[in-house]
């Protein structure tokens, strides 16, 4: 596990450690999951339990650090959910039994003076009765312990578990700072951009997304977003469908976004404005936006949106992606 904060979250790690070390035991660590959000749940825990901090930062010297280094740290304790193996998308689920060890360790008195540190990553992975077992901890917890609950929509955590927690909350990286990152990780520089312009300056989205060849298919995608009653649909579900699981997801992520700054342009050209994003496709989106009413591209538009706010469900990425292409197609049908 990573426990090393990434370039942009230096300053944010510094205050939020100032805070934990003052105030409260039960912080919700929330941002954007695109932006390193359980990196820096995971930093932070780590400069929570070192022995020798230095600049806001674990020093990864100490015994701690090095225990951490090791998944060995007797104080320190990860509850996430499991990951399967197989190839069947399941939700993100923490049970109950996962929940109650975790608390139970809480329990334990600390081996070091830093005190015990639980890192709940994601907390939105928590079923009911895993947050009801440990928002009973949280209202009465052992001394010398820390609660990061990792979120990237704390709104749906149990109102009981957020007015029990204090906000951290993770600011977004400058577009400067993503792109430098980007290519620091060796990614060529076009390349970054569109990826950062797809996920919205989020660079780990993007890093995701240039990894699973997402880049070299947009292109292709406009293109064939251009003329939609020969949009071949089960085309592009199969090519989100032929990476591993995590190209999967940055694929549908890609395509989903994609669609979402297409019909938003759309959208304004039909208005009488200039697009934000594509301006170099114009004309097309000027064609397309004369065969359609203004009212049934919003719709459409809307319900995009609508789909970038779920989170992971249990249908495929193929299935979804494949669904969203027929209801474009079926726009210009009507």
């Amino acid at each position: 596990m990573n426990f090393q904060a990434l370039p942009w979250q230096s300053d944010w790690l510094s205050a939020s450690h100032t805070l934990t070390e003052a105030h409260h035991h039960a912080w919700i660590v929330s941002g954007r999951e695109g932006d390193g959000l359980s990196t820096a749940g995971a930093a932070l825990a780590a400069l929570l339990l070192c022995e020798t901090p230095s600049n806001g930062k674990a020093c990864g010297e100490c015994g701690s650090c090095k225990w951490l280094a090791g998944d060995v740290h007797p104080d320190f304790m990860r509850l996430a959910p499991q990951e399967s193996d197989d190839e069947v998308s399941r939700l993100p689920i923490i049970k109950i039994d996962a929940a109650r060890e975790a608390v139970e360790f809480m329990q334990l008195s600390a081996s070091t003076r830093r005190g015990r540190v639980l890192l709940v990553d994601t907390a939105n992975a928590l079923s009911r009765d895993s947050a009801n077992a440990l928002l009973k901890a949280l209202e009465e917890p052992p001394a010398d312990t820390r609660w990061l609950l990792v979120s990237a929509h704390p709104a749906r955590l149990l109102a009981t578990i957020r007015s029990r927690a204090l906000k951290l909350a993770l600011p977004r990286p400058s577009r400067t700072a993503a792109l430098d990152w980007l290519m620091g990780e060796g990614a060529d520089r076009a390349a970054a951009e569109l990826a950062l312009s797809a996920t919205r300056g989020s660079p780990m989205a993007a890093f995701g997304i240039i990894q699973s060849g997402g880049i070299a298919a947009t292109g292709d995608f406009i293109k064939d977003l251009l003329s939609p009653r020969t949009l071949p649909t089960l085309s592009w579900g199969a090519w989100v469908d032929s990476g591993g699981k995590t190209d999967r997801r940055a694929r549908f992520t890609l395509l989903l976004s994609l669609l979402v700054d297409w019909t938003a342009d759309w959208a304004r050209v039909r208005s009488g404005l200039s697009p934000l994003r594509f301006e170099s496709q114009r004309t097309g989106l000027a064609a397309l936006a004369e065969a359609l009413p203004l009212s049934a591209a919003l719709s459409y538009h809307r319900a995009l949106l609508r789909q970038l706010g779920v989170p992971d469900t249990t249908l495929s990425a193929r299935l979804q992606l494949e669904s969203i292409l027929l209801d474009y197609r079926t726009c210009f049908s009507r």
